[in-house]
C-alpha cells in the first residue's frame, strides 16, 4: 500500500497557511508538493478552508435594440419557418436610407 501524502498533521499546517492568506502555490512550497494537490485537498476539506473569493454576480440585465441590416431581409418560407435573406432589389424594392447624426439617433 502507498503512503498517503496528507496526513492529517500536513493538512492542519496547510490549513494555517490558507487562514493566514498564502497563495496554493505558496503553500506547496513550504507542504512540498504542487499547487494542484493542494487547490484539490482543499475543495475536498471544503469546511476547513473556506473559499476566499465571493460567487461570481452579473450585472443588471439590459436589453438591447436588435440591429437593423438595410441589406437583409426576412421572409417566411412554405413551411413557416422565418429566414433572413439578403435584399433583392426587383422584389423588395430599394434599401431603406438611414441616417445618422453625431448623437446616435436614427433618422429614416
Amino acid at each position: 500500500m502507498t503512503d498517503v501524502f496528507w496526513t492529517e498533521e500536513r493538512i492542519a499546517k496547510a490549513e494555517k497557511l490558507w487562514s493566514e492568506g498564502l497563495s496554493a502555490r505558496a503553500i506547496a512550497d513550504i507542504v512540498g508538493s504542487k499547487k494542484n494537490t493542494v487547490i484539490n485537498m482543499a475543495f475536498r476539506h471544503r469546511d476547513r478552508f473556506p473559499a476566499r473569493q465571493g460567487p461570481r454576480r452579473r450585472g443588471p440585465y439590459t436589453p438591447t435594440k436588435p440591429t437593423h441590416y438595410p441589406d437583409r431581409v426576412t421572409r417566411i418560407t412554405t413551411s413557416g419557418a422565418s429566414v433572413t435573406m439578403p435584399r433583392v432589389p426587383t422584389i423588395d424594392g430599394p434599401a431603406p436610407i438611414i441616417l445618422q447624426i453625431a448623437t446616435g439617433e436614427e433618422i429614416q
